[in-house]
């Protein structure tokens, strides 16, 4: 048995809850007839479909981040109209920046690097099955084992198709949790007075109701932002780790404004993040959006190593942005293709990047050199010319597809048609 053979036998199909499919069911659903229907400043509805996809992705993994929301650390936001606590994933308080107040630094519950690639990835995995199985295709996607992460197997009128992944998957944002808080009062010199400071709270997870915060257009406000809350629900004991998920599909089946707003905000942060437009208020909201600028006299030290505090620093870039996933996803890429080419006839083998969304800020300084890269064996170390290869010799794409759901470059028919959702 060869590699190629050995690697598909070895992997392991995908597995999915109940609830997970029920969310992105709804999800995917949601996106294909709202994009259908919605009037947002993009021109293109193809484009328009893959940014309302890239955004419920999000909310996917928003869910899976949730599960381990914890009742300590939430960050008090002592507003005079309304208190409340955020359980934040970036560095400040997102209620401050929608008003257009100082940067407020708050600390960030992201999860690690490890675990945020290893949830993103098999999110991912699982979110392109369902669209597969809506298009009416006949793709199955497993889990492979190193160097590949992940194996669609579909087929053509005349072969096989295997294509070979390297999965680079992060959100764009994530949106905060909230619960409305009791204004908070602390004793200061024998009087009681009421706390004018942001202040790490513990909340009851149990006994309180859960919302989520989205930043939502306002044409009555300053800033031209207000920020409106959905109810998420609870968590019903400690260990309930799908609570996230059910107040997910209930947002998205019940709460139609829910969702049409929230992709309103995600395409102004999609587009504010891609510009680098650090003069817009939801800039600040994004993964790897930086250090604030300008940066507050409050604002802390780094507890390690020089300088500041970042908002969310370059490890979280999104999709395939982040400059060592793109490092390592060329070499991968140039390993599976040395390992499985050429392939037997009877199977066409292909290898991709697929991530959920490209390489929006890095394309052209990492990634638009190697494109259109092909490449083959020469075992005599002579070669200098391509006429001086054999006529018939194979040649190989370095990348057979950049794969997302916001752009896909694509060197293969197969690969066109089976990832145009």
């Amino acid at each position: 048995m060869n590699w190629l053979s050995q690697s598909i036998e070895s992997a392991t199909p995908l597995q999915s809850s109940e609830i997970e499919t029920a969310l992105l069911n709804g999800l995917i659903t949601s996106s294909y007839r709202l994009a259908s229907e919605a009037d947002l400043p993009v021109d293109d509805t193809r484009q328009l479909r893959q940014l309302y996809l890239a955004a419920a992705f999000d909310l996917v993994v928003a869910a899976e981040y949730y599960r381990n929301v914890a009742n300590a650390n939430w960050s008090y936001c002592p507003s005079q109209s309304d208190p409340f606590a955020f359980y934040v994933y970036t560095n400040a308080c997102p209620r401050c920046l929608i008003e257009g107040k100082d940067f407020c630094f708050c600390s960030a519950h992201k999860p690690q690097s490890g675990k945020i690639g290893a949830a993103t990835s098999r999110l991912l995995s699982l979110f392109l099955q369902e669209l597969f199985r809506k298009k009416g295709g006949t793709i199955d996607i497993f889990k492979g084992k190193e160097p590949i992460d992940t194996i669609f197997l579909g087929k053509t009128e005349d072969v096989p198709i295997a294509l070979f992944a390297e999965v680079k998957s992060a959100p764009l944002l994530t949106l905060p949790l909230a619960i409305s808080s009791d204004r908070l009062t602390i004793e200061k010199e024998g009087d009681v007075v009421i706390l004018s400071e942001h202040y790490s709270q513990t909340v009851s997870l149990s006994t309180s109701e859960i919302q989520i915060a989205l930043p939502s257009k306002d044409n009555d406000s300053e800033t031209g932002w207000k920020m409106k809350f959905f109810p998420l629900g609870r968590k019903q004991h400690d260990q309930d780790s799908d609570w996230a998920y059910r107040g997910m599909v209930n947002l998205v089946d019940n709460h139609p404004s829910f969702f049409r707003e929230y992709v309103a905000f995600w395409i102004e942060a999609f587009r504010a993040y891609s510009e680098y437009n650090k003069n817009t208020l939801v800039y600040w909201l994004t993964n790897a959006c930086g250090q604030p600028i300008p940066k507050p006299a409050s604002w802390p030290n780094r507890q390690k190593g020089e300088g500041y505090e970042s908002i969310s620093d370059s490890k979280t870039s999104v999709g395939m942005d982040r400059t060592d996933d793109i490092k390592k996803s060329i070499y991968q890429v140039l390993k599976l293709g040395a390992e499985g080419k050429p392939s037997s006839s009877d199977v066409k083998y292909l290898v991709a990047v697929v991530s959920n969304i490209h390489a929006v800020r890095h394309f052209d300084e990492y990634l638009s050199v190697f494109k259109d890269i092909v490449w083959t064996r020469d075992q005599t170390g002579t070669i200098k010319y391509a006429s001086q290869l054999d006529p018939d010799i194979e040649l190989f794409n370095l990348f057979d597809g950049l794969i997302s759901l916001t752009q896909t470059i694509s060197r293969d028919e197969w690969i066109t048609s089976a990832f145009d959702f």
